[in-house]
């Protein structure tokens, strides 16, 4: 009976080619978007989810009041995780790292041989609480001395061949000013690609402390340091957040921070906070893209109901034939969903195909490194929307032509369509092309918001800007330095900065005060020691005052504010106020004018320029216009010449800006893509409606010619009822799309207004998109010979 039946469908498929062949269009390339995004979906889900003791691996946390907010931030004192650890009974390990984002760039040198990699300064227990696997050495000793270093695989055969030959090898680091010698205890695998941290080697944090002496953030609730704690079997963690305000008042008398753990995988998806509560993070487009998923699979399953009914007509008979030769209608229903099963299956394997030559650039797109493994997992997961996707495509046709009475069918006549069925169908291309219409406006939205950023007048000129850490001799003397780079042909001017002034990582101060300040109030400034002529540097314009000058003795106790700065203190006049800085009176020099150093997701934060040269870290130079490579060049050979036996690596401060808004640009351009793919196939839709009504009133339409009705009359009989469901569809849409776009608009400080015309556009490109879609259909309609036609009558 199974090969009769395969007979049958094959038959089937060949005598309906082009029903089958827009079917598979259709089909596969619905399931390959639902393929990409899940691979990029399960990506997402198991990022940092692979450590053994990810369900009791928590990081401590930190609510903190700042004005009339809460803010929440990943920065600890340094002595939290070693309390902890003694004095909380439910903790099993903890350890303390240094900020992941210092250390950006280490010099490694071995021998002559001297190359750059990525490293930080870890607890001792690093390698206990972290899965990474360990292929040479042992996890409990590798750190426990501050002259040990542990490298990735990558890093010992980049300097020594082999994982193996690395052992015992004495290196030298050189970060900064700071260079000391280190013998390599261990090599790990390197880092899977869904880890948040990876880095090239690790440092026992027992070596920073050696470097930087006990701070005030180290014996303080708040500061740089990351901590992680890992709880015994059986602790609740929400027993263990009830306990750590008497921690805290025990071990840090602060009234105006709350403590608690968040379970470190769930960082990644779940990062964003707002006043003290989990609002989301990156979840939010997976689900989104979830949905994207879900819906452009069904817009492909009902292109195969469509013409599946559309072509109701030419089968009507065949189901008669077999009605009466006794087949029942479970049969018949079989048959039909056998054949919908068939082609999913059919389009899978052509999904499969597309996915593999689009992946690469995919890839490239979305930043991953997606691969598709047939896994059991994957395999299962295939099989699951094949079959899907196969039974809801194909469960309408199934029960509507399964339905024919015989004899009307033997007559050749469909039974009467009620208006129930006649909205079924017209639903289901509503629905395509609300969702098509939702997906445009999206787009033009997204695109609109994007440039609204690159556009945007940040308060400081970002292009043309490079900056890169100073090492040996160039640490040792500054001055000196950059003086020799501003001669540098085609460099416009240069100054130095402590840390990257985007997307800063360093722990904004609440060490400042002023005269009528709120003492229950913790307000914290970004606070940046800068060297003489950043300011100008970077094109920050100047609101009151003026930048740090070298005619004035005095500036070395000075800051310059920004206006944010100047609100949140309340100064009225503050060009020659004075405030304190941990404790150190300061005097306010200038105000400059607000500038982006955030994301525009944020609003302007208070910042503080202070002048301390020694303090600074990064050398920041622009560029002139028009010369870019060739001058980079020469600052390269300048570089090398000047220190000896370092790389130089250098990096655009427009690149820090555009990594701000990565996220928003993958969910542009993805949508793009999905959007077109959903027009495509709602069109598809569309055109397997009109070929059903063409087919359904071809007689009426003879009927209509031979009583004298033009060809422009019939293609407005057909098209009216076409433009009535784009026009419901669009009415739909838009106020869906209104809400989608304007939820999606307020997670930005600084956003474009809704304009009309947004979804107008939207709506002209779903009409003439319609249009053409339906045009030959009813063209080809209109032009029949009635002739024809009646003589079948």
């Amino acid at each position: 009976m199974f090969r009769y039946n395969l007979q049958v469908i094959l038959r089937t498929f060949k005598r309906f080619r082009s029903t089958f062949i827009i079917n598979l269009i259709g089909l596969s390339t619905g399931l390959a978007g639902a393929l990409l995004i899940y691979l990029w979906v399960l990506d997402e889900l198991h990022f940092d989810k692979f450590h053994q003791l990810d369900s009791r691996l928590y990081q401590v946390m930190i609510n903190e009041k700042n004005g009339d907010k809460v803010v929440t931030t990943e920065g600890t004192g340094g002595t939290v995780g070693d309390r902890l650890l003694k004095q909380v009974p439910e903790v099993e390990k903890s350890i303390t790292t240094a900020p992941a984002d210092w250390f950006q760039k280490f010099n490694i040198t071995f021998n002559d041989n001297t190359v750059s990699a990525k490293g930080n300064f870890v607890g001792s227990d690093y390698f206990n609480v972290f899965s990474y696997k360990l292929i040479q050495g042992d996890k409990n000793e590798v750190l426990n001395n501050p002259g040990n270093v542990v490298v990735s695989r990558h890093l010992a055969e980049k300097l020594f061949q082999s994982a193996e030959n690395a052992i015992g090898k004495v290196l030298q680091w050189k970060w900064q000013a700071f260079s000391k010698p280190c013998t390599i205890t261990g090599v790990y695998e390197d880092m899977p690609h869904n880890s948040t941290y990876r880095f090239d080697f690790m440092l026992p944090f027992s070596a920073w402390k050696q470097i930087m002496p006990a701070t005030e953030e180290q014996v303080t609730t708040t500061g740089p340091f990351t901590t992680f704690v890992v709880l015994k079997e059986g602790a609740d963690p929400e027993r263990f957040n009830s306990k750590m305000a008497r921690f805290l008042e025990s071990n840090y008398k602060d009234v105006n921070s709350k403590m608690f753990i968040r379970k470190y995988s769930d960082a990644y998806l779940h990062g964003k906070y707002d006043n003290g509560i989990q609002v989301g993070g990156r979840i939010e487009y997976v689900r989104l893209f979830s949905l994207i998923a879900i819906f452009i699979l069904l817009i492909a399953c009902i292109n195969f109901m469509n013409l599946s009914t559309a072509r109701a007509s030419t089968r009507m008979k065949e189901i008669g034939v077999r009605k009466a030769l006794g087949a029942s209608r479970y049969r018949l229903i079989s048959q039909f969903m056998g054949e919908s099963v068939l082609i999913a299956f059919i389009s899978m394997l052509l999904a499969i195909l597309m996915v593999l030559l689009i992946l690469p650039q995919f890839n490239i797109m979305s930043g991953k490194h997606l691969t598709l493994h047939l896994d059991l997992q994957l395999l299962l997961m295939i099989i699951g929307i094949t079959l899907f996707t196969g039974i809801v495509s194909g469960s309408y046709p199934a029960l509507y032509l399964s339905g024919f009475d015989p004899v009307a069918t033997l007559k050749g006549k469909l039974i009467s369509t009620s208006l129930g069925e006649l909205w079924a169908r017209r639903g289901l291309v509503i629905f395509q092309f609300t969702i098509s219409v939702v997906f445009i406006v999206a787009v033009i939205i997204f695109y609109n918001q994007i440039r609204f950023i690159q556009s945007k007048n940040l308060g400081y000129n970002k292009d043309n800007v490079i900056y890169f850490e100073m090492e040996g001799r160039a640490m040792e003397g500054k001055d000196a330095f950059l003086a020799e780079l501003k001669g540098v042909n085609g460099i416009e001017n240069a100054s130095s900065i402590q840390q990257k002034i985007l997307m800063p990582s360093f722990m904004p101060s609440s060490n400042v005060q002023w005269d009528g300040k709120n003492d229950d109030n913790r307000i914290r400034f970004f606070e940046l020691p800068v060297n003489y002529g950043l300011i100008e540097t970077l094109g920050i314009q100047m609101a009151e005052g003026r930048a740090f000058s070298r005619d004035y003795g005095t500036d070395t106790s000075g800051v310059v504010l920004n206006q944010a700065a100047v609100k949140i203190m309340g100064l009225q006049d503050p060009v020659g106020k004075t405030i304190y800085i941990q404790k150190k009176a300061t005097r306010v020099l200038g105000v400059a004018k607000n500038f982006h150093f955030n994301s525009l997701h944020e609003e302007i934060k208070p910042f503080i320029f202070r002048l301390s040269p020694d303090e600074t870290m990064l050398v920041m130079a622009r560029l002139k216009r028009g010369d870019e490579t060739a001058t980079i060049q020469r600052v390269t050979d300048f570089y090398r010449q000047y220190n000896p036996g370092y790389s130089f690596e250098f990096k655009f401060l427009d690149n820090d800006f555009q990594q701000q808004y990565a996220a928003e640009r993958l969910v542009s351009d993805l949508s793009k893509y999905f959007a077109i793919l959903a027009i495509v196939i709602s069109c598809l839709g569309l055109f397997g409606l009109a070929a059903f009504t063409a087919e359904r009133r071809i007689k009426e339409i003879a009927i209509r010619k031979v009583m004298g009705a033009t060809e422009g009359n019939i293609i407005y009989l057909l098209s009216a009822d076409f433009m009535r469901i784009l026009l419901i569809s669009i009415l739909i849409a838009i106020p869906a799309s209104y809400f989608f776009t304007r939820s999606w608009l307020n997670d930005f400080a600084y956003r474009i207004t809704l304009s009309p015309w947004y979804f107008v556009g939207a709506a002209c490109v779903a009409i003439v998109t319609a249009w053409l879609t339906i045009g030959l259909q009813t063209i080809k309609a209109a032009r029949v010979n009635p002739l024809e036609c009646m003589r079948d009558a």
